[in-house]
């Protein structure tokens, strides 16, 4: 993910690092996204501080123009323009009010692999859209969102598990759940039954039945159903046959900005039957996201000081090593096919 719809103007060059690349985005004139690399092959000036012209971009060093498929259509004072003089275009997409960069293969880019998240767009969920930047690499990230079993400890009281007996149903919860492994990740539902009351809707027992989902490569979607007390006796077919009390959702996505900083978007709602609450809800997690962002940036700093340390892994770490299975598997995939494709060519 580059971004929320809403931060690409019809005016702006908007500069975003993925992966250590510099890219400069910006809408073309039917309103669709471009993304270029941020910089002019000429004396490497960013295209980020130059100017929109139409459908491309002009380096404001000395004037070089580019199209959205990277070629230089312009050089001032010079006719012939060739063809090394060009930067690198990223296919580039919007969906569920966010933009998806491929920065990979052009001629793989796969539209279908943008994640189902609940955007700013949706019409199930009233959502609050955020991000910031997180001093830790994408992957402790990820770690940290598959191990919700640091819920009780870490939100210890945003989350509402300030008191022992809610902390001990959560870590129940937490220990019981089962995760299925997907093609491209892995979910998790299970039943945090017995809460006394609940941050966001007030002090009303519940049974809340929470399922997520994590896909690479790195969003997390998170959908929290709260019920009656004792929901699990009435379940019809292993499925509620109710209405919940209260419904929520959060999609949370990690984008790589280099080996140790990492662009965190995230988004929080509730159902949109009670948009009311959208903004008290979203406040409490973001407060919680605060929480994470605390823990992991001090986990990525001590790490620094011990290079090499290995983690020792545990029960309750499940989740993050079938998931960390899959991440793999698609990387020693992926490196396969780029060593086979030179002797394709020849």
């Amino acid at each position: 993910m580059a971004g929320w719809s809403s931060e690409f103007s019809a005016t702006d060059i908007v500069p975003f690092t993925i992966m250590d690349e510099p890219l400069a985005i910006y809408r073309k004139e039917d309103g669709t996204l471009a993304a270029l690399e941020d910089l002019c092959p000429h004396r490497l000036a960013p295209l980020t501080v130059g100017r929109k012209e139409g459908d491309e971009l002009r380096c404001m060093y000395h004037g070089l123009k580019f199209a959205a498929d990277g070629r230089c259509t312009e050089i001032p004072g010079q006719e012939r323009i060739s063809s090394k003089v060009c930067v690198r275009s990223y296919p580039i997409e919007e969906k569920h009010g966010a933009a998806w960069v491929w920065m990979g293969d052009a001629e793989k880019a796969d539209v279908s692999l943008i994640p189902p998240i609940s955007g700013p767009d949706s019409t199930e969920f009233a959502m609050v859209c955020a991000k910031f930047v997180m001093k830790g690499n994408a992957e402790l990230v990820a770690d940290n969102l598959l191990d919700l079993s640091h819920a009780p400890f870490i939100h210890e009281s945003t989350f509402g598990a300030s008191n022992m007996k809610s902390l001990k149903l959560m870590k129940e919860g937490e220990t019981k759940r089962g995760t299925a492994v997907l093609e491209r990740g892995v979910r998790a539902d299970r039943w945090h039954a017995g809460r006394q009351s609940n941050p966001y809707f007030g002090e009303v027992p519940s049974d809340d039945r929470v399922i997520s989902t994590f896909l690479v490569p790195g969003v997390f979607i998170l959908t929290i159903h709260s019920y009656a007390p004792g929901v699990q006796d009435r379940l019809v077919d292993g499925e509620p046959a109710e209405e919940p009390i209260f419904r929520r959702c959060t999609c949370q996505m990690i984008t790589p900005i280099n080996d140790t900083e990492s662009m965190f978007f995230y988004n929080f709602g509730p159902g949109v039957e009670r948009s009311d609450l959208k903004e008290h809800a979203f406040a409490i997690a973001d407060a919680a996201f605060a929480e994470d962002k605390a823990i992991i940036e001090a986990q990525q700093a001590t790490i620094k000081k011990v290079p090499g340390r290995k983690m020792i892994m545990l029960a309750m770490d499940q989740p993050v090593l079938r998931y960390n299975e899959i991440y793999d598997g698609l990387r020693t995939k992926e490196a396969a096919e780029a060593a086979q494709a030179p002797a394709a060519a020849v």
